[in-house]
C-alpha cells in the first residue's frame, strides 16, 4: 500500500512540472510576442481601427505621412481584405509613407514587441516588403532614440492564387533607460499596396525580427564631398528625339505638351550646341539624360525595338492627349530615315561632340516609358535595349536614371529589382505626388533636406537625389535652393530639358546660375553620375577605432 507521504510527493511533483510547462508555454508565447490568455498584454490603443469620424478615413488616434494610407475591407467600404474577421484593415500605398500607431505609454528598460499580418494585392504583381521603426520617447514626449528593423517579405494575394496566410510582421527593441512613449511606424520599400491587420504591440519579443538602432558611436568618417567641398550640385537635361517623347505628349507635366513635336525635337537638338556653349568657359561637366532613339543615326533597315510595345495607360485619363497610344505600337510614327532627311527624329551624330569634352549620358529610358505604370517585364526590355543601343554608339551602360515625367509613382518592388539588375545605382526625377515624394519641399517649392538618400529597401544599392526644375522664372528659386543645399551640406541636380536652353533669355538664365555655382569654391560640381558613385563609394568605407599600444622606441646610443 503506497504511503501518503509518496502521494503527496508525487502529487506535488506532478504539481510542480505542470507549473512549469505553463511557465515555459507562456514564456514561449511572450518571446513570440503571442497572445497570453492569462494576461491582458495588448497595450496598443485602438488596435480594432475602429473610427469616430469616417469622413476623415483613418482610425482613431493612428497617423501617417500622406493620404495613401486609410481604413479599408468589407465592412468599411465593401473591397479590400481583413484577417481578423471584423471587416477592417489598414491600407498602406507609398515609398514615402508610413502607418504610424497611437502613442502608448511603457516603461524603461523593459523590451517591446509589435505583431501583425500584411498582404499585398499589387497590380504588377509583385510580391513587396516592409518594415518596423520603434520611435521612444521621453516623459515630455520629445523623441529621444529609434531603432528599426530589417526590410520582411510581404505576400501577394492573386485572384487566380490566393496565398493561405498573410505575412507575419514582427519586431522587438528594448526602451532605453529614459523612455516613457512608444509609436512604432510601418514602412513599405515600394509603392504596392499593403494591408496591415491583426496588429498587437506587448511585453516581451526575444524571439522576433530585432529592431535595431542606429549606431551612435562617435568615429572619423569619410568627407561628404571630394576636395573637401560643402554641397554637390549637378547640371542635367532630359534629351529627348521627337520619337524619344515628344510624339507621346503628355500634358501633365509637360510646358511645351501641345506645340509641334518636329520643332520640339530641333529645340532639342539646337539644345546640345547652346549648353554645351555656356558650359565650357566654367568647364562644368553635365549629364544628359538620353532616351534611346538619341542614339540611332537613322532607321532605313525599319528595326524593331522591345517587340513594338503598346502601352494601354497612355491614355486621356491618364493625362495623353488622346487614346492613340493605347491601341497604336510606341515606335508606329518612325520616319525610318536618317540624320540627314529627319534630324528631329535620331540624334546619333550628338553623342560623339558630348562625350569628347567630358559630358556624361545616362539613361531616361528607351522609350520615355511611364516608370509606375510599366510592369517588371517592360523595364526590362526597356533597360537592355537603351544598353544595347548606347553600347552601339560608345557609349558606357546607364548607372543613372530620370524618370520621365516623374512618373515613378506606383513603382512596384519587382519594377525596381529590374533597375537594380540593369545596373542602375541612382534615380532622379521622383514623383512630387504626396505618398511618393522623397523630397517634400516648403512654400516657396524648395527642396527641405536637398540630400541623397537611399531608396526604401535597397541600402547601399540605389541612391534617390533629388532634382529642382530650373527655368527664367524659377532663378530666385533655383539660387535659393543652391543656398539650401549648401547649408545642408547636402546635393541638388538642376535640370531642364534641352529644348529650354535656347533662347537668348534661356541661355541668359542658365549662365547667371552656372557662374554662380562654379564661383563658389564651397560647392563641388560634377555630372550626376560622378556625384552618385561618390556617394556610393563612400557609403562602402568601414571605419573601426582601434585600440593601439604604446611602445617606447628604443635608443639609438
Amino acid at each position: 500500500m503506497v504511503s501518503r507521504r509518496l502521494l503527496l510527493g508525487a502529487t506535488i511533483v506532478s504539481l510542480l512540472v505542470a507549473m512549469l510547462g505553463v511557465a515555459i508555454y507562456v514564456q514561449q508565447r511572450i518571446d513570440s510576442c503571442a497572445y497570453v490568455p492569462l494576461l491582458a498584454d495588448q497595450l496598443l490603443p485602438n488596435a480594432e481601427l475602429t473610427t469616430s469620424d469616417t469622413s476623415a478615413g483613418m482610425p482613431d488616434g493612428w497617423g501617417r505621412n500622406a493620404g495613401g494610407v486609410e481604413l479599408r475591407g468589407p465592412a468599411v467600404d465593401g473591397e479590400g481584405f481583413d484577417v481578423d474577421g471584423d471587416g477592417r484593415a489598414l491600407q498602406l500605398i507609398g515609398i514615402a509613407n508610413y502607418a504610424r500607431t497611437p502613442p502608448m505609454a511603457i516603461q524603461a528598460d523593459t523590451a517591446y514587441c509589435f505583431s501583425g499580418l500584411a498582404l499585398t494585392d499589387s497590380t504588377a504583381r509583385s510580391t513587396t516588403r516592409a518594415r518596423l521603426v520603434f520611435h521612444w520617447y521621453d516623459s515630455a514626449g520629445d523623441l529621444i532614440e529609434t531603432a528599426t528593423t530589417l526590410w520582411q517579405p510581404v505576400r501577394l494575394w492573386t485572384p487566380e492564387n490566393p496565398p493561405r496566410d498573410w505575412s507575419p510582421l514582427r519586431g522587438g527593441a528594448p526602451a532605453p533607460p529614459n523612455a516613457a512613449g512608444l509609436t512604432v511606424q510601418i514602412e513599405p520599400a515600394s509603392d504596392d499596396r499593403i494591408y496591415l491587420d491583426a496588429m498587437t504591440v506587448r511585453r516581451g519579443g526575444a524571439d522576433v525580427e530585432p529592431a535595431l538602432k542606429a549606431d551612435a558611436r562617435v568615429l572619423p568618417r569619410v568627407l561628404d564631398w571630394p576636395y573637401a567641398r560643402r554641397a554637390a550640385i549637378s547640371f542635367s537635361f532630359d534629351w529627348e528625339t521627337t520619337m524619344g517623347g515628344l510624339i507621346h505628349s503628355r500634358s501633365v507635366g509637360d510646358p511645351n505638351f501641345d506645340a509641334d513635336p518636329l520643332l520640339r525635337g530641333m529645340r532639342m537638338r539646337a539644345g546640345i550646341t547652346t549648353t554645351m556653349e555656356l558650359f565650357a568657359p566654367y568647364d562644368v561637366r553635365a549629364t544628359y539624360f538620353a532616351t534611346g532613339y538619341n542614339f540611332l543615326r537613322g532607321n532605313r533597315e525599319q528595326r524593331r525595338f522591345m517587340g513594338d510595345p503598346i502601352f494601354s495607360w497612355a491614355i486621356t485619363e491618364n493625362g495623353w492627349l488622346s487614346d492613340r497610344w493605347a491601341t497604336t505600337p510606341w515606335f508606329a510614327d518612325d520616319p525610318y530615315g536618317t540624320i540627314a532627311s529627319d534630324p528631329a527624329w535620331y540624334f546619333g551624330d550628338l553623342i560623339d561632340p558630348l562625350q569628347s569634352v567630358g559630358h556624361e549620358i545616362q539613361s531616361h529610358t528607351f522609350s520615355h516609358l511611364y516608370g509606375g505604370r510599366a510592369d517588371p517585364e517592360t523595364w526590362r526590355a526597356d533597360l537592355s535595349t537603351w544598353n544595347a543601343e548606347a553600347d552601339r554608339a560608345g557609349v558606357a551602360p546607364a548607372t543613372a536614371l530620370a524618370f520621365p515625367w516623374s512618373g515613378s509613382d506606383g513603382m512596384s518592388d519587382a519594377n525596381w529589382d529590374m533597375l537594380e539588375q540593369a545596373g542602375i545605382t541612382a534615380v532622379t526625377r521622383l514623383s512630387d505626388y504626396g505618398p511618393y515624394n522623397l523630397f517634400p519641399t516648403d512654400d516657396r517649392g524648395v527642396v527641405r533636406d536637398p540630400q541623397c538618400r537611399w531608396l526604401p529597401g535597397r541600402a547601399d544599392r540605389i541612391l534617390a537625389c533629388p532634382d529642382f526644375y530650373l527655368t527664367v522664372e524659377r532663378i530666385p528659386l533655383a539660387l535659393a535652393q543652391i543656398g539650401a543645399a549648401v547649408e545642408a551640406g547636402g546635393m541638388i541636380d538642376l535640370w531642364a530639358h534641352t529644348e529650354e536652353v535656347v533662347t537668348p533669355e534661356q541661355i541668359a538664365a542658365w549662365t547667371r546660375v552656372v557662374a554662380r555655382v562654379a564661383d563658389d569654391d564651397r560647392i563641388w560640381v560634377a555630372p550626376f553620375g560622378e556625384i552618385a558613385a561618390w556617394k556610393l563609394a563612400t557609403a562602402q568605407v568601414q571605419i573601426e577605432r582601434l585600440k593601439i599600444r604604446a611602445t617606447m622606441a628604443r635608443s639609438a646610443f
